[in-house]
């Protein structure tokens, strides 16, 4: 079975994005932003995935990646003493186990529209370490959905080359594949969260050495057979890469992928110096921004 892929068109402002560059560049923190809640929050309960940028309706549905993430972010404050966060912490632990999940398994959205959950989870949605968080915060409520998802993850169908489904269907009950191809970005992210998930990543780390030796690079999309489809490169690619060589204790190639995200890096005096993009067009990308500065942190201070 596959699952096609949808772009958010450039109208809208995405929830996750806001959340991870206000955290990322102001220390002041996402949480603090009152407006924040206004715009992004429906009365129901839920979290919109993202809002118009024009005249801020919100699109009537959520997306358990961004909720996962807010509760990681209300989380990690709290553990840094940023603040007492414990009523945030509970009403998006509520929402996310209403609006996300059957008590049982976690799902890609709830659409308010017709009140019913998506049939399937997408397994780069599954993040393990704020999954793990959930449980640390509420073990009772949440150790069968922990449970699952680590189950979902450790039992994945894999094909050569670690490549990954996309999706695990309820409905039909198996996994799911990109007809198209394999986008390396969800495919990390389905390694991230396997790698967190107990998992074995061994053949994906090993198919990555091997373009990196012979083609020099990690190209943003394969076809089944391991060949490049799309021979474009990006510093999210790179990043993520990056993060699972060093987590796998391989800092060779770690350091490898670090270097290749430098390279994206625009050293020019405008509004975007610093930034991760293409110099010559002028193109950035708010995700490939968040990933660079998630990698650095994780493995600050190689390449120094």
């Amino acid at each position: 079975m596959y699952l096609g892929h949808l772009n958010p068109p450039k109208a809208y402002f995405l929830w996750s994005e806001k959340l991870y560059l206000k955290k990322g560049f102001d220390d002041s923190f996402f949480l603090h932003n009152y407006m924040d809640f206004i715009y992004y929050l429906d009365r129901a309960g839920y979290y919109y995935w993202k809002i118009n940028a024009e005249n801020y309706a919100g699109e009537q549905i959520s997306a358990l990646v961004d909720d996962l993430r807010i509760f990681k972010a209300y989380y990690l404050a709290a553990q840094n003493n940023m603040g007492d966060y414990s009523k945030q912490l509970a009403y998006v632990s509520e929402s996310i186990y209403k609006f996300d999940s059957d008590g049982k398994y976690l799902y890609d959205f709830y659409d308010d529209r017709s009140q019913q959950k998506a049939d399937y989870v997408s397994l780069f949605y599954l993040d393990m370490n704020s999954i793990d968080m959930l449980k640390a915060y509420d073990k009772q409520k949440w150790q069968e959905l922990w449970q699952n998802s680590r189950e979902l993850l450790q039992k994945i169908e894999k094909r050569e080359y670690g490549f990954y489904p996309v999706a695990f269907s309820y409905s039909e009950k198996k996994y799911v594949w990109n007809e198209t191809g394999i986008n390396m970005v969800e495919n990390l992210y389905t390694a991230l969260n396997l790698y967190n998930a107990d998992g074995d990543t061994g053949s994906l780390l090993k198919f990555m050495r091997e373009e990196i030796k012979t083609n020099k690079k990690i190209a943003n999309w394969y076809n089944f057979d391991g060949s490049v489809k799309d021979e474009n490169e990006s510093a999210a690619v790179y990043a993520l890469a990056a993060r699972l060589f060093w987590l796998n204790n391989d800092s060779k190639y770690a350091l490898w992928c670090y270097s290749k995200v430098l390279a994206f890096q625009i050293e020019d005096v405008s509004d975007f110096g610093g930034g991760f993009g293409d110099q010559d067009s002028g193109m950035v990308y708010a995700f490939d921004q968040l990933e660079a500065l998630l990698m650095l942190r994780m493995v600050q201070g190689i390449g120094e």
